[in-house]
């Protein structure tokens, strides 16, 4: 997955969304995610990790955050309705844009973010614990290998992922485990090495994230 990723389509003003979409956002922003993101003067969004290491979403490029740290939203940690982990901060933006109107528990939601370097399971909060986890990750090989590696931790184990070729070697509760690339995800996992958890995938059909979505215009 890339971390810097230009996306076609800007306007005069260099917003990769027409005006519709860009107060769509505005609005979901104001009513989920208040007080949790920095808005600079030339429009530029910032998403703070617990180290000081920011996501950043700005003139059509969206930055990831290189960060050893977590981000999070959450009106309630122990008390809120659902929970919500992300591959990124702008990828639940753009979930709860597209389910603004489905869900009326999102303004109850507990959102988090594990940055790339996050060493897991160590970083993985309480809250976290005995909770069902609604996952908000890509199709691409890097998300799924970070959904997994966060469902573990969730439950106190490690994971570890080698690539080799066309091969991914696990190890995994004192076994080795190898699945091909090419359609590796979460419930493969689960089948082949016998975890149970109360996690589920979440994405839109007809794109790769829901971010991708949201640029897409779909």
């Amino acid at each position: 997955m890339n971390s810097n990723v230009v996306m076609d389509g800007l306007d005069s003003r260099g917003n990769s969304f027409g005006v519709e979409v860009a107060e769509s956002i505005d609005g979901v922003l104001e009513r989920y995610f208040k007080g949790i993101y920095e808005r600079g003067l030339d429009g530029k969004l910032d998403f703070v990790f617990s180290d000081g290491v920011s996501e950043s979403f700005d003139s059509g490029k969206h930055q990831m955050a290189m960060s050893s740290g977590i981000w999070y939203c959450s009106p309630g940690l122990f008390t809120c309705s659902s929970l919500y982990v992300c591959s990124s901060a702008m990828e639940a933006v753009a979930f709860a844009m597209f389910q603004n109107s489905k869900f009326a528990d999102l303004d109850q939601s507990c959102w988090i973010v594990f940055g790339l370097n996050c060493p897991l399971p160590g970083a993985v909060p309480e809250f976290c614990f005995r909770r069902k986890i609604n996952l908000l990750f890509g199709r691409d090989l890097l998300d799924v290998v970070r959904a997994v590696k966060i469902c573990v931790s969730v439950k106190g184990f490690s994971v570890n992922f080698r690539l080799l070729e066309d091969q991914l070697c696990c190890q995994f509760r004192g076994r080795s485990y190898i699945f091909p690339v090419e359609g590796f995800s979460l419930s493969r996992f689960k089948q082949a090495t016998g975890f149970r958890d109360y996690s589920s995938m979440k994405r839109p059909s007809g794109a790769d994230s829901f971010l991708d979505q949201l640029r897409s215009g779909s």
